[in-house]
This record gives C-alpha cells, sequence and structure tokens, in this order.
C-alpha cells in the first residue's frame, strides 16, 4: 500500500501536530523554579562580595568621598572618574555598572566547580584596576572555596575603573585585609599600560602607581619591555607556587602581559576554557603559555556578555542584591511530565505511522471505531495533560414544574423523564452560555410495533429555536415502570446564549405519547493557572495584540499601589509590563517591592523593552513592555500582599495575576 497525502492520512499528521504543540504548551505552563548547582556556595560567595561593597561604601563616606550619583546610580564607590593621571585606557560605563554585582562571585564559582576545583588548590590570577567589582566577586569566590591564590595586580586602569590615585585597587584590597573581609592580597604589582610599564602615562601618572604599590607594601615587578614583563611574571607564579603546579589561571581586564598582545582579544573567549584553539598568537602572554603547559583558563574581559548569558542585569541604575539572576534559580522543565510525554507520544507516532502497523489502518478508520489500543493511548495522553479533568461533562437539568414525571426502567436502574405534550410544554431555566441536549423517547403500542413518530418543539424565551421530526419505529432496551415499551433514544442539541433563560419544550404526535429529558453541559475543570483578581489597583488596562487577543492587566503606581488578597498556602504568578510613553526607545529597568501584610517581603528588578504588535486601546498615549514574572508563594492563611513602583520615580506598571485552578475556591 502506497503512502499517499489524502484526506485521512493529513488529518493524522494535523492532528500530531497539534498533540505535540499542545503538549509542549503543557510543559511551558508547568515550568517550576529550581535551584541551581551550588546554590548555598554561590551565595555565600556572593554576600562575601556584598560584603565589600559595603565597606567601600561606609570607607568612601568616612574620608568623605563625593560619589557621582549619576555616574554611580547604585552609590557603590567604585566607579572612578573618567580620566585621571592613571587612567590608560579607555572603557565603557555601561561595563563598568555591569560588573558592580556581588552575584558575579556566583559567576566564578560555576567556573571554579566546572573546574573541578577543591580547597588548597592553587590558582594563578592576573588582574588590572578596570574592573573592581569584577575583582571583588573573583576574591569572595576564591575564599568561599578555600582555593590559594597567587595575585599579580596592574595597577593601572581604565575609565571609570579603579583610576582615583588615592583609592586604587591595592587601597581597596587593604581596606578589606584590615577590615577582615577578604585574606587575598597582590603577591606582587606592575605599572600596567602600554607593554606594561605604564607606556601613554605621564611620568606624574607612573609616579602616582609607584608610590601606591609603596604604601601597600606590594612588590613591584619592572621589565625593559613586554617581553620580559611576561618572563618576570611567568617565573614569579613559578617561583611563589612553590612546585605544585596550578590547577587554574584566571584573568580578569585586558592587562597586555596577561593576554600577550590587543589582537588577542578577538581570539580569546570569555569564560572557562581547558584547552585554547590553536592560533597564529602574534605574542604569547601569560595567559597562554599557562593553557599550554595543560592549565584551564578563566579569561573575564567581556563583562557585558558573561552577563547576559547567566541572567544579570545590564547597566543596572541601582545595586543588585545576593542570590539574584538566573545563575542562582531558572525556571526548568518537570523532567517526570516530559518524560511522560514524549514515552507517549513516539508510542502515538509508531502506532499510526510505522509502516507495518499503518498498513490498512486509514481504510479501518472508515468503517469502524478506532482500535482499543489508540483509544486507550488516546486517554492516556488526555488524562496526562489534564489530570483535574472532571469524568462527565453533562448534567441534568430539574424543569420548573415537577408535576409531568415519569419514571423510566434502564438497565435495572430507574431514571425520570417528563412527559412532553403539544399543548402544555416543560420549561426549564438555563444558565448560558452553554450547550444544551434534550434525549427523548415514545411510547410504542402493545407488543413494542412501530410508533407514529413525533416531533419535538423547543422555544427560547418566546423564540423557536428547534423544531426537529423523529421517526421513533425502532424498540429501545427500556421501558415505563409500568411496563410500556419505549422507543429507541433520540438526542437533539441548541446553543443556549449568555445569561439566564427560559426553555419550553414541547412534542407532537399522532399516537404514543413522548417523553424527555433536559441536560447542560459543564464545562471541564483543566489543570492550571486562571487570573486572579485583585483588591485594588490604579485603573484597569486591556492589552490587545494585532491578532485581536486581548488580556485584561490592571495598573498601578508608586502612589497606588496593587493589592491583592488570598488565602493559602498557594502560589500566584505576578507578570508585570513597564508602561512606554510613545517615543521612548532602548531598554528601561524597573523595579518592584512586594509587602506582605505590611511588611516587606520581596524586590524585583528588570530590565525590558517596548513590547512591539500590541497597545492599550484605552490608553493610546501608552505602550506596553516585555512581560516579566514573578513567583509568589503564599503561606497556609490570609494574607494581603501589596504590590508597588519603587524605580523609576514617576512610573506606570500594568500586573496580571495568576493562581492555581485548584486553589481558586479557597481564596476570597
Amino acid at each position: 500500500m502506497s503512502w499517499r497525502l489524502d484526506s485521512r492520512r493529513r488529518m493524522i499528521l494535523f492532528l500530531l501536530a497539534a498533540v505535540a504543540l499542545g503538549l509542549q504548551f503543557v510543559l511551558d505552563a508547568t515550568r517550576t523554579a529550581g535551584r541551581q548547582d551550588d546554590y548555598d556556595l554561590k551565595l555565600e560567595a556572593a554576600r562575601r562580595a556584598e560584603r565589600a561593597y559595603e565597606a567601600v561604601r561606609e570607607h568612601r563616606d568616612l574620608v568623605g568621598a563625593n560619589v557621582d550619583l549619576v555616574n554611580d546610580p547604585g552609590s557603590t564607590g567604585l566607579v572612578g572618574p573618567e580620566v585621571s593621571l592613571i587612567t590608560n585606557a579607555a572603557g565603557d560605563l555601561d561595563a563598568k555598572l555591569t560588573s558592580l554585582n556581588p552575584n558575579f562571585a556566583a559567576i566564578f564559582v560555576e567556573y571554579f566547580r566546572q573546574a573541578g576545583l577543591a580547597p588548597g588548590d592553587p590558582v594563578a590570577v592576573a588582574i588590572s584596576g578596570s574592573f573592581p567589582g569584577v575583582n571583588i566577586a573573583l576574591y569572595a569566590a576564591l575564599e568561599a572555596m578555600e582555593l590559594r591564590p597567587v595575585v599579580i595586580t596592574s595597577v593601572g586602569a581604565s575609565n571609570w575603573g579603579a583610576n582615583d590615585p588615592q583609592f586604587t585597587w591595592l587601597d581597596m584590597e587593604t581596606l578589606f585585609f584590615e577590615t577582615g573581609i577578604f585574606h587575598t592580597r597582590s603577591a606582587a604589582a606592575t605599572f600596567g599600560g602600554g607593554n606594561d610599564m605604564g607606556r601613554g602615562l605621564s611620568p606624574a601618572g607612573r609616579e602616582l602607581i609607584r608610590e601606591a604599590i609603596a604604601r601597600n607594601g606590594v612588590p613591584l615587578l619592572e621589565s625593559r619591555d613586554i617581553d620580559d614583563a611576561i618572563v618576570k611574571r611567568m617565573s614569579f607564579y613559578t617561583e611563589a607556587g612553590r612546585g605544585r603546579a596550578y590547577r587554574l589561571y584566571v584573568n580578569v581586564g585586558g592587562g597586555i602581559a596577561s593576554i600577550g598582545s590587543r589582537h588577542n582579544r578577538t581570539l580569546l573567549p570569555a569564560g572557562l576554557t581547558f584547552e585554547l584553539r590553536g592560533h597564529n598568537w602574534p605574542r604569547k602572554g601569560t595567559l597562554v603559555l599557562m593553557n599550554d603547559r595543560g592549565v584551564p583558563v578563566v579569561h573575564l574581559l567581556g563583562v557585558v556578555g558573561v552577563a547576559r548569558r547567566h541572567g544579570l542585569p545590564i547597566a543596572p541604575d541601582y545595586h543588585p542584591l545576593p542570590g539574584e539572576g538566573e545563575i542562582f534559580v531558572r525556571e526548568m522543565y518537570r523532567w517526570p511530565l516530559a518524560a511522560g510525554f514524549l514515552v507517549l507520544y513516539g508510542l502515538a507516532c509508531v502506532l499510526i505511522l510505522a509502516p507495518e502497523v499503518r498498513r490498512g489502518l486509514f481504510d479501518r478508520l472508515t468503517r469502524r471505531p478506532p482500535p482499543a489500543t489508540a483509544a486507550l493511548l488516546a486517554a492516556a495522553l488526555l488524562g496526562l495533560a489534564a489530570p483535574d479533568a472532571r469524568a462527565a461533562n453533562w448534567r441534568e437539568v430539574d424543569p420548573a414544574d415537577k408535576g409531568a414525571a415519569t419514571c423510566v426502567r434502564s438497565g435495572g436502574q430507574r431514571f425520570t423523564y417528563h412527559a412532553l405534550g403539544p399543548d402544555r410544554a416543560v420549561v426549564f431555566r438555563v444558565q448560558g452560555p452553554r450547550r444544551v441536549k434534550l434525549l427523548t423517547r415514545q411510547a410504542l403500542s402493545a407488543g413494542g410495533t412501530a410508533g407514529a413518530g413525533y416531533a419535538v418543539s423547543v422555544v427560547l424565551d418566546g423564540s423557536e429555536i428547534l423544531h426537529k421530526t423523529f421517526a421513533g419505529d425502532e424498540p429501545g432496551d427500556n421501558a415505563l415502570c409500568d411496563g410500556a415499551v419505549l422507543s429507541a433514544l433520540e438526542r437533539a442539541y441548541v446553543e443556549v446564549p449568555r445569561g439566564e433563560h427560559e426553555l419550553r419544550v414541547t412534542a407532537a404526535t399522532d399516537g404514543g405519547r413522548v417523553y424527555g429529558r433536559l441536560f447542560r453541559d459543564v464545562k471541564r475543570a483543566v489543570a492550571g493557572n486562571v487570573p486572579y483578581a485583585p483588591e485594588a489597583w490604579a485603573e484597569s488596562a486591556t492589552l490587545q495584540f494585532e491578532s485581536g487577543k486581548q488580556s485584561e492587566y490592571y495598573r498601578f503606581t508608586a502612589d497606588q499601589p496593587l493589592v491583592v488578597a488570598v488565602t493559602g498556602p498557594t502560589h500566584l504568578q505576578l507578570f508585570t509590563r513597564l508602561d512606554f510613553a510613545r517615543g521612548m526607545l532602548g531598554s528601561q529597568n524597573y523595579t518592584i517591592e512586594v509587602l506582605c501584610d505590611g511588611a516587606p517581603w520581596s524586590t524585583y528588578h528588570y530590565d525590558t523593552t517596548r513590547l512591539p504588535n500590541a497597545f492599550y486601546p484605552d490608553r493610546p498615549d501608552l505602550l506596553p513592555g516585555s512581560r516579566r514574572k514573578a513567583v509568589i508563594t503564599v503561606p497556609a492563611g490570609r494574607h494581603v500582599y501589596t504590590v508597588r513602583c519603587v524605580r523609576p520615580d514617576r512610573c506606570g506598571i500594568t500586573a496580571r495575576v495568576l493562581m492555581p485552578r485548584r486553589d481558586l475556591e479557597q481564596s476570597p
């Protein structure tokens, strides 16, 4: 039998594709937030880094240093001036702001664990003053994992780095050591800059670096040229290692003696690398030479790209808190559910599409019901995809007047039918919108011979919406309780519009009375989340897409927060979108704060962009931002959650709250 895409085969393929999309939708909707590997160790390192940030803030306050809140919106004190006498390279302010995040320590922990490091392992480190925030994160990770670093520092720095001559990276090291935050200090220092000799700096700038090295008690490595600088660094690492082989080499920044040449920047991959690809290196710095010896390397220069890969914010206008970002918690699929879907869907494809199975299958589909195996498989798929669905979807409707009730016996059970006549209607009241099913039978003459047929009429609020004729000529397996035989069961369906309506059902016949029952459909309870209305908000907002689909949101501001009353235990999904004024381009940052019963509960920082192809019909002056999600875990009891906008100062945010359907009934 050849394979031809006739209508039946096409229908099967479309059905399989639809089922696959449905299963993927279920998997996406049931993703849960899960902690990443080494969560506790990463959080410990991030908290160590945060203590270093606090020490810098306190020190800057004590010495009366002015913090430029425009260029340092997080008020870290780690953003230096644009230009100073020890500035040796151009720097990007966005990259510097991105690096001022204690959660970079978690990235280093992840690199170290992937490299297989253990407490006590020696690590060679090369850093500069260009990224003091990354240096802090590196030291925090080194000490959290109890490693033994040998650090060589290039004191010079690029714009916006540790380029304050009176507060260089070596001065920060001393501050951290004296306050007991870190025990790691530089074992040697160089000028940095061109050829690692301070080339490009003025004599006054080189003298300021020499003074900083001297006041912090760090040995100075001076060299004749770049090749001599690389040789001296390698010799220093060898002597400081005391015969132990280094397990890892870490480079932060673009120190020329470490990377070898400015052309090497485009050849060196960011992050952890076990073996560098072979290149025609213009010059091999200590990073490449270490890797030639079989030492894995961590290279961190493209800070923005590293932050984006690990879910950290880009150039935030706030100071991130420890534990934030996908490096700690990430939404993951429920693998048992995914495995079950994969097995069942694969089995369905084999049964339907395998040549030896499908031979003759499509022909049989047209003349008899589907095989039991396929039916069981379909039931299993439906049961797994919607485990909370109810078994029945029809419920009987009682008439307003039960005076015409009649007893019908079927299969050893008794049921109540209602006599239908041409003059006296049986009245039902139904709440729409829903579908209604009418079951009817006709009493046959003695001996069960054929009846004369009958016609059923249904009138909705005075207008006839159904008039259908049935033959009534096939005896059924049911009878009235008094013994009269009934005809086979007949069905008719009508659609009831929204609102409460009156249905009047009558039947006309020349012989043999007609009896009927009315059922209304019951919508299945599908597992998943449903919208949950808040108690208070600033204004309602309807979000409309170009496709015509609409979603109801609630706008809130700093002065008019969103208030949600809920009874736990349950969890809420809070979706928020920042309002964009027309003409606003690029990404925007915003912060929301969640209070539980009046007490601070959590703060969320988001980076968002304008959402294309969507708008607010009732607010043409505003455009929606991309959706951001937060999960609120509600403990047992009734609680009131308040969501307010913290940043920017004048902000509008729309929100949509979802709750698991199974928990909806217990909430107010």
